[in-house]
């Protein structure tokens, strides 16, 4: 299942890996390695640090699907500033940038900064947060294999 989108931003904890686990979560690895294999310009944004987000995913051998990693660094603070930060990485100025993207990630925070750039909101419910926690997001997502659909 390929996304609609040209360009997806992720949510690191909760979103890509097992909340608090640092282990991905079941079936991610396929979606990303699917998707980057389809073109889709992909990022990371996370408010864990630079170094540590660019750590982890060079750990888990995934720097070939992500064209940028962004965290929270002196001067980056908060959900929308990393997604704007993210975003540049792939060398897409906001507004413009955000044509035809996404942002993937579990928690309200996300799809706020999201709707602050104009991004697609995808919330993802298979980290435990509750669909109704996610209600302002423009699509839910239960597992990495299953479909998103909106919410209800």
């Amino acid at each position: 299942m390929n996304p609609p989108w040209a360009c997806v931003v992720w949510d690191l904890d909760g979103t890509l890996l097992q909340r608090g686990a640092g282990r991905p979560v079941d079936g991610v690895e396929g979606v990303l390695a699917a998707w980057s294999a389809a073109g889709v310009e992909m990022a990371v944004a996370t408010s864990a640090s630079t170094t540590l987000a660019r750590r982890v995913v060079d750990e888990l051998g995934w720097s070939g699907w992500f064209g940028h990693v962004a965290g929270s660094a002196p001067g980056v603070g908060g959900k929308d500033a990393v997604i704007a930060e993210a975003l540049l990485g792939l060398g897409r100025v906001l507004p413009d940038g955000a044509r035809d993207a996404a942002m993937v990630g579990d928690s309200p925070a996300d799809v706020w900064a999201a709707h602050v750039h104009g991004l697609t909101a995808v919330g993802v419910t298979w980290s435990g947060t509750p669909a109704d926690a996610l209600a302002d997001a423009d699509l839910l997502w239960p597992r990495p294999d299953a479909a998103w659909h909106p919410p209800s």
